[in-house]
């Protein structure tokens, strides 16, 4: 059989060196491409079944007529990368129109829009809009002291960034101490730069130094005193198992003022000095089910009472008008800000093809007050069967009695679809 196979190797070697290969190798094809543009077109329908008998519902309907309402939405959002010898372009752009009971707008945003130039392999620079991600937590980051908040109901939206200027050193060692990243920067406030991040100017100068320790990953992180209180925060995350990791972080905040509602319905203030903590985990089953919880502790949420004249106020809305001034002031100054009490419990389950159904996923959300026992409970379902294109519906219940925060709420529940095409 050898001697067969030798002998036909023989005879085909005259034709093979007669005959005539093209070989065809196109560098640009395998080239990487000075640029990147990527994102995604989504559409939004919510449908909203309104809690007549809340405090929010008379804040925001005084006439008390309306029993449920629809919301559309359109949005747009596009992020972009283009590359020159060291230096790198990012930029990322949201659009959005909206249309509901309150009114129809649109909003462009440059989210993000900032020059990266990395000097060496350890050394780089960035200025520009940038939105940072510091901490560990998945709902909540209390060590993220120059970010804009999540929204604990869907963390993973993107977020608009301030304007700001870094370093970034990186050095790696042999022994336990395997990575350190130092991370200084300032974020300069003034009339015309960042004024949402605070209405003192300031350069906020802040920092963060990152450490890859024995297998855990630690943040330090602090800011400066300026256009808000000073801080300091550590962050920690380590893989117990290949799929079981724990987080945790701390962060103290120096003194800041409180708006509250007095127990007469007058606005005052309270100084608060805070001590915030999270704690976390995150497992992925065989069945590829992925458990995340986390507790958070707000120390400079408000109490009961304070949460109680709040809604007293509001229920007066209706009837005063200076009642709802004030009421919609307090809203504005940190009572409608999102886990505005003091300790809450965040679960999030979810499993990819449920029943072997492929391209299915199924999952929920829960948000609960501890101190009052109201909830937010969020069960959705999604489909990606479809190339590039999402489709995923939510139903957003609260339930919580009165003078609980999730209780007062102006819902009782709301419906949500929503098809997502990216690129």
């Amino acid at each position: 059989m050898r001697h067969g196979r030798l002998g036909l190797l023989l005879f085909l070697l005259p034709a093979l060196g007669h005959a005539e290969f093209e070989f065809d190798f196109d560098v640009e094809r395998y080239e990487r491409k000075p640029y990147e543009v990527s994102g995604y077109l989504q559409g939004t329908f919510e449908h909203f079944l309104l809690d007549r008998d809340s405090a929010l519902y008379a804040l925001n309907f005084p006439d008390g007529q309306r029993r449920d309402f629809q919301r559309y939405r359109a949005t747009g959002n596009v992020s972009g990368q283009y590359r020159w010898d060291n230096t790198t372009l990012n930029g990322r752009l949201h659009a959005e129109w909206r249309d509901d009971v309150f009114g129809s707008g649109d909003d462009v945003t440059v989210q993000e829009l900032y020059l990266n130039h990395r000097s060496s392999d350890r050394l780089s620079a960035e200025m520009g809009k940038r939105t940072l991600r510091w901490g560990t937590g998945y709902a909540w980051n209390p060590v993220a002291f120059l970010e804009r908040p999540k929204d604990p109901t869907d963390p993973d939206l993107t977020r608009e960034g301030f304007v700001l200027a870094q370093a970034e050193y990186v050095r790696s060692f042999a022994g336990p101490l395997r990575t350190l990243v130092l991370n200084p920067l300032i974020l300069p406030v003034n009339d015309d730069l960042n004024e949402d991040f605070g209405a003192d100017s300031a350069l906020n100068p802040a920092g963060r130094v990152y450490l890859l320790y024995r297998d855990t990953d630690i943040h330090l992180t602090a800011r400066a005193s300026g256009s808000r209180p000073g801080a300091l925060g550590i962050a920690l995350s380590r893989n117990l198992a290949p799929h079981f990791e724990v987080h945790a972080e701390l962060a103290g905040f120096g003194r800041r003022e409180l708006t509250v509602v007095d127990d007469d319905g007058t606005l005052g203030s309270r100084d608060a000095r805070s001590t915030d903590v999270l704690l976390g985990l995150r497992y992925l089953t065989q069945g590829e089910t992925t458990w995340i919880a986390e507790y958070y502790r707000n120390g400079a949420g408000y109490t009961r009472q304070e949460i109680r004249n709040f809604f007293d106020l509001a229920r007066e809305s209706g009837e005063d008008p200076r009642a709802q001034r004030r009421a919609a002031q307090a809203r504005a100054s940190g009572y409608g800000a999102p886990q505005v009490m003091r300790d809450y419990l965040y679960l999030r389950v979810r499993n990819n093809e449920p029943w072997d159904l492929l391209h299915w996923a199924v999952g929920g959300t829960a948000i609960v007050n501890l101190n009052d026992g109201s909830a937010s409970l969020i069960p959705e379902l999604s489909y990606t069967g479809i190339a590039n294109l999402e489709l995923r519906g939510r139903l957003a219940t609260l339930t919580g009695g009165q003078n609980t925060e999730f209780g007062e709420r102006q819902n009782d529940w709301r419906l949500e679809f929503r098809a997502r095409y990216s690129f």
